[in-house]
């Protein structure tokens, strides 16, 4: 089965969609993104550019993804999770060199509605990030982490790795 897309998107001719991937309404894909097969983007999602996302992610309306960021297999992103990948703002700042350095989210984490990925964490394997956190530093594999900024708080149950 083919791809799946809403109503009003707007897709880069260089982006690539996977098999059985469903996007919702005025979901915006910029340039050399691929996205896995199996996935569910949801309405007014924002991808920017050189986005790599796996199989079978999940993201919940209004996320927007920065360029470069990394998504494995089996993630999910509540509704209006934000990344960043400019850790110094260096816009129109010549003494500032932007280097990105977008986020990556390892295979089957949990990143909380409303939460903040700032430049450079990596989400663990199975990690989970409570709704609302600001993450400014790597959340572990199994660890769970929420506040502002983000704090490890405890392990993942068993139960709840895949």
């Amino acid at each position: 089965m083919p791809a799946i897309y809403g109503h009003h998107c707007i897709i880069s001719e260089t982006a690539q969609i996977g098999a059985n991937t469903r996007l919702g309404n005025f979901v915006f894909i910029r340039d050399d993104t691929t996205i896995g097969s199996g996935c569910v983007i949801g309405s007014y999602v924002d991808i920017e550019g050189a986005v790599r996302i796996g199989d079978f992610v999940s993201l919940q309306s209004g996320c927007y993804l920065t360029r470069g960021v990394i998504i494995e297999d089996e993630v999910f992103c509540g509704p209006r999770v934000v990344t960043i990948n400019d850790k110094f703002m260096s816009y129109r700042r010549p003494s500032l060199t932007f280097t990105r350095a977008a986020p990556r989210l390892l295979r089957a984490a949990r990143i909380g509605a409303g939460s903040i990925l700032c430049p450079g964490v990596v989400i663990g394997e199975n990690a989970l990030v409570g709704a609302g956190s600001v993450v400014t530093r790597d959340v572990p594999d199994r660890c769970m982490a929420m506040g502002n900024p983000a704090r490890i708080t405890g392990k993942v149950p068993a139960d709840q790795i895949i």
